[in-house]
Protein backbone atom coordinates (compact mmCIF):
# COMPACT_ATOMS: atom_id res chain seq x y z
CA UNK A 1 0.00 0.00 0.00
CA UNK A 2 1.33 3.07 -1.40
CA UNK A 3 0.26 6.86 0.70
CA UNK A 4 -0.09 9.75 -1.91
CA UNK A 5 0.19 13.43 -0.71
CA UNK A 6 -1.94 14.62 -3.43
CA UNK A 7 -5.67 13.99 -2.25
CA UNK A 8 -8.63 12.77 -4.84
CA UNK A 9 -11.86 14.17 -4.27
CA UNK A 10 -14.55 11.09 -3.59
CA UNK A 11 -16.79 11.05 -6.75
CA UNK A 12 -20.26 11.74 -6.75
CA UNK A 13 -22.86 8.89 -7.55
CA UNK A 14 -23.96 8.95 -10.98
CA UNK A 15 -27.18 9.22 -11.49
CA UNK A 16 -29.58 6.80 -12.22
CA UNK A 17 -30.63 6.63 -16.20
CA UNK A 18 -34.15 5.89 -17.31
CA UNK A 19 -32.29 3.57 -19.07
CA UNK A 20 -31.32 1.69 -16.78
CA UNK A 21 -29.81 1.95 -13.20
CA UNK A 22 -26.86 3.76 -11.62
CA UNK A 23 -23.75 3.13 -12.36
CA UNK A 24 -20.63 3.93 -10.41
CA UNK A 25 -17.74 5.26 -12.50
CA UNK A 26 -14.34 3.60 -12.45
CA UNK A 27 -11.35 6.85 -11.11
CA UNK A 28 -8.25 6.11 -12.57
CA UNK A 29 -5.78 4.71 -9.66
CA UNK A 30 -3.29 6.94 -9.16
CA UNK A 31 0.17 6.21 -9.91
CA UNK A 32 2.72 4.91 -6.95
CA UNK A 33 4.30 8.15 -5.70
CA UNK A 34 8.18 7.79 -6.40
CA UNK A 35 10.77 10.52 -5.73
CA UNK A 36 8.81 12.11 -3.02
CA UNK A 37 10.65 14.03 -0.25
CA UNK A 38 10.41 11.47 2.46
CA UNK A 39 11.60 8.74 0.04
CA UNK A 40 14.82 10.80 -0.88
CA UNK A 41 15.48 11.46 2.75
CA UNK A 42 14.51 8.16 3.99
CA UNK A 43 18.04 6.37 2.99
CA UNK A 44 20.11 9.64 3.48
CA UNK A 45 18.20 9.65 7.60
CA UNK A 46 18.74 5.74 7.89
CA UNK A 47 22.56 5.85 7.29
CA UNK A 48 22.93 8.01 10.17
CA UNK A 49 20.26 6.85 12.23
CA UNK A 50 22.14 3.83 14.16
CA UNK A 51 25.09 7.05 14.63
CA UNK A 52 22.22 9.05 16.31
CA UNK A 53 20.89 6.39 18.39
CA UNK A 54 23.98 5.36 19.63
CA UNK A 55 24.91 8.97 20.65
CA UNK A 56 22.05 9.79 22.37
CA UNK A 57 22.10 6.65 24.24
CA UNK A 58 25.69 6.99 25.52
CA UNK A 59 24.35 10.97 25.81
CA UNK A 60 21.42 10.05 28.29
CA UNK A 61 23.56 7.34 29.83
CA UNK A 62 26.10 9.98 30.30
CA UNK A 63 23.77 12.79 31.35
CA UNK A 64 22.26 10.38 34.15
CA UNK A 65 25.77 9.15 35.52
CA UNK A 66 26.84 12.52 36.36
CA UNK A 67 23.40 13.72 37.87
CA UNK A 68 24.25 10.77 40.45
CA UNK A 69 27.72 11.70 40.69
CA UNK A 70 27.20 15.33 42.23
CA UNK A 71 24.68 14.66 43.88
CA UNK A 72 21.39 16.07 41.96
CA UNK A 73 19.94 13.14 40.39
CA UNK A 74 15.85 12.92 41.18
CA UNK A 75 16.41 9.23 41.26
CA UNK A 76 19.12 8.76 43.49
CA UNK A 77 16.21 8.34 46.48
CA UNK A 78 14.62 5.73 44.82
CA UNK A 79 17.83 4.06 43.94
CA UNK A 80 18.67 3.90 47.44
CA UNK A 81 15.10 2.79 48.25
CA UNK A 82 14.98 0.02 46.57
CA UNK A 83 18.20 -1.61 46.95
CA UNK A 84 17.23 -4.95 49.45
CA UNK A 85 20.95 -3.89 51.41
CA UNK A 86 21.88 -0.81 52.90
CA UNK A 87 23.68 1.33 50.89
CA UNK A 88 26.29 4.42 52.02
CA UNK A 89 26.90 7.16 50.74
CA UNK A 90 29.48 5.97 47.93
CA UNK A 91 26.64 3.57 46.39
CA UNK A 92 24.76 6.43 44.19
CA UNK A 93 28.20 8.24 42.72
CA UNK A 94 29.71 4.67 42.17
CA UNK A 95 26.25 3.92 40.03
CA UNK A 96 26.53 7.04 38.69
CA UNK A 97 30.46 6.54 37.45
CA UNK A 98 29.14 3.35 36.02
CA UNK A 99 26.79 5.07 34.30
CA UNK A 100 29.39 7.45 32.96
CA UNK A 101 31.33 4.77 31.76
CA UNK A 102 28.23 2.64 29.98
CA UNK A 103 27.79 5.99 28.10
CA UNK A 104 30.97 6.40 26.83
CA UNK A 105 31.46 2.73 26.03
CA UNK A 106 28.24 2.69 24.20
CA UNK A 107 29.52 6.11 22.17
CA UNK A 108 32.80 4.93 21.43
CA UNK A 109 31.70 1.31 20.21
CA UNK A 110 34.70 -0.53 21.04
CA UNK A 111 34.22 -4.23 23.05
CA UNK A 112 30.95 -4.36 21.98
CA UNK A 113 30.21 -7.89 22.87
CA UNK A 114 31.81 -7.20 26.57
CA UNK A 115 29.27 -4.10 26.45
CA UNK A 116 26.34 -5.81 26.17
CA UNK A 117 25.81 -7.89 29.08
CA UNK A 118 27.04 -5.13 31.56
CA UNK A 119 24.20 -2.82 30.05
CA UNK A 120 21.84 -5.37 29.86
CA UNK A 121 22.14 -5.89 33.53
CA UNK A 122 22.11 -2.58 34.90
CA UNK A 123 18.73 -1.64 32.66
CA UNK A 124 17.24 -5.19 34.31
CA UNK A 125 18.59 -3.83 37.47
CA UNK A 126 16.09 -0.70 37.18
CA UNK A 127 13.27 -3.43 36.96
CA UNK A 128 14.28 -3.94 40.63
CA UNK A 129 11.09 -0.96 41.66
CA UNK A 130 8.52 -3.41 39.74
CA UNK A 131 9.31 -6.77 41.73
CA UNK A 132 11.01 -4.69 45.10
CA UNK A 133 8.72 -1.63 45.57
CA UNK A 134 5.45 -2.48 43.83
CA UNK A 135 3.29 -0.18 45.74
CA UNK A 136 5.96 2.87 44.51
CA UNK A 137 5.60 1.61 40.70
CA UNK A 138 1.98 0.54 40.36
CA UNK A 139 -1.64 2.89 40.94
CA UNK A 140 -4.02 0.79 43.21
CA UNK A 141 -1.94 -2.40 43.16
CA UNK A 142 -2.78 -2.92 39.33
CA UNK A 143 -0.04 -3.51 36.90
CA UNK A 144 -1.75 -1.94 34.14
CA UNK A 145 -1.85 1.28 35.97
CA UNK A 146 1.51 3.20 36.59
CA UNK A 147 2.78 5.76 38.53
CA UNK A 148 5.04 8.41 37.89
CA UNK A 149 8.01 6.36 38.81
CA UNK A 150 6.20 3.39 37.23
CA UNK A 151 6.53 5.43 33.81
CA UNK A 152 9.93 5.74 34.75
CA UNK A 153 11.62 2.75 35.07
CA UNK A 154 8.88 0.95 32.51
CA UNK A 155 10.50 3.28 29.50
CA UNK A 156 13.63 1.35 29.91
CA UNK A 157 12.14 -1.03 27.68
CA UNK A 158 13.30 1.45 25.15
CA UNK A 159 16.43 1.86 26.12
CA UNK A 160 17.21 -1.80 26.42
CA UNK A 161 16.18 -2.30 23.22
CA UNK A 162 18.28 0.62 21.54
CA UNK A 163 20.73 -0.34 23.68
CA UNK A 164 20.34 -4.36 21.79
CA UNK A 165 20.34 -2.53 18.52
CA UNK A 166 23.24 -0.19 18.15
CA UNK A 167 25.32 -2.93 20.07
CA UNK A 168 25.00 -5.95 17.91
CA UNK A 169 25.10 -3.43 14.80
CA UNK A 170 27.44 -5.27 12.53
CA UNK A 171 30.94 -3.77 12.22
CA UNK A 172 31.23 -1.93 8.31
CA UNK A 173 33.60 -4.31 5.87
CA UNK A 174 35.35 -0.96 5.34
CA UNK A 175 36.97 2.65 5.98
CA UNK A 176 34.60 4.49 4.33
CA UNK A 177 31.79 2.97 5.85
CA UNK A 178 32.60 3.44 9.20
CA UNK A 179 32.52 7.44 8.62
CA UNK A 180 28.79 7.20 7.88
CA UNK A 181 28.20 5.39 11.12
Amino acid sequence: MTVSSQAVAPAAPAAPSASGPATCPVLPSAPPVSGGLFDRLAPRLHRYGLGLLRAGLGGVFVWFGVLKVIGLSPAAALVVAVLPFPAGDWFVPALGWGEVALGVWLVSGRARAAALPVLVAHLCGTFAVLVLTPQVAFAHSNPLLLTLVGEFVVKNVVLLAGAVVVITQPRPRNAAARHTL
